[in-house]
């Protein structure tokens, strides 16, 4: 009987703590768009270990990190997820490293001509 007294009171107090945590969540989300809006590039590059983070924390969300997530498309969020479990390192992003033999070359001449690289490059 004592434990049908306190149903209700307990419904309640947990009603009122996820609406509170709703309220923290609207608020943080809008701060995150205010600063976003100040960041001068469109595009965030994460370090590994900010992914690692996200992923770990996300998992824990559940469901409701696609209503949630703003730093990253879900969808880059998932793909993290898919290469995660199949173990596959990311590509790199950005264009690939000029070859050795042709930076040894580039040096010679400059070195042989006292040309700098955008002369080089036009000739």
């Amino acid at each position: 009987m004592k434990k049908r007294v306190f149903q209700p009171f307990l419904f309640v107090l947990a009603s009122c703590a996820e609406n509170q945590l709703i309220r923290y969540i609207e608020f943080l989300k809008t701060e995150n768009e205010m600063l976003r809006r100040r960041v001068p590039k469109k595009r965030i590059f994460l370090k590994p270990k900010e992914k690692r983070l996200l992923l770990k924390l996300g998992n824990a969300v559940g469901p409701g990190l696609k209503d949630l997530i703003t730093i990253v498309h879900f969808r880059t969020y998932q793909r993290w997820l898919q290469e995660k479990k199949s173990g596959k390192t990311p590509q790199k992003t950005g264009r690939p490293r000029t070859a050795q033999q042709m930076r040894e070359l580039i040096l010679r001449i400059a070195a042989e001509t006292g040309w700098g690289y955008s002369r080089i490059l036009v000739s």
